[in-house]
């Protein structure tokens, strides 16, 4: 087979064994028999098939880097917005007010200024009755998972839990 040919058969596969793993059900039984038939079908040595998923490993870490600025980018343009809309819903609100209006009609929009719903304040907590309080719970304790980990590494039995050393990949 012609080798440019090949390049692009085997940048195909990479590219089908990317969007499989990028899948949120690609943890299935199926999932995980599709990803192994394409391993079994690349022709490659084993170093070039792990040199070439690193390369596909990076490539995804970069391209969930760049949404991960678009989503920031994003949030702050949502904030901005927000408060350019809540601003400007104030200025058209002082505006009505100052000029004694209830409500103005336009040729597309209806305006009227609406009394809010009573707003509790609270001046003096402690000055409330009983009756007006609510005793919540306190939350329930949750694992010190750190001294849990000390105990452990300094060879301490922690009855209802253990250590595991997991392994992970590390690309450089």
């Amino acid at each position: 087979m012609n080798p440019v040919f090949e390049a692009f058969e085997l940048a195909a596969q990479y590219r089908q064994l990317a969007e499989l793993l990028a899948e949120r059900h690609g943890d299935n039984e199926e999932s995980r028999q599709v990803i192994a038939d394409t391993l079994d079908g690349m022709s490659e040595p084993l170093d070039e098939r792990l040199e070439n998923l690193a390369k596909m490993v990076r490539n995804i870490e970069s391209a969930k880097h760049g949404v991960e600025q678009t989503m920031a980018h994003l949030q702050a343009r949502h904030y901005s917005l927000d408060g350019a809309a809540r601003r400007a819903r104030k200025l058209i609100l002082d505006l009505m007010q100052v000029a004694g209006r209830e409500r103005v009609n336009t040729a597309l929009f209806s305006m009227a200024v609406k009394k809010n719903p009573l707003a509790v304040v609270v001046d003096d907590e402690a000055a409330l009755p009983e009756a007006f309080l609510v005793r919540h719970a306190p939350p329930p304790p949750t694992p010190d998972r750190r001294a849990i980990a000390a105990a452990i590494k300094a060879g301490q039995t922690v009855p209802g839990a253990h250590g595991e050393h997991g392994s992970r990949l590390e690309i450089q």
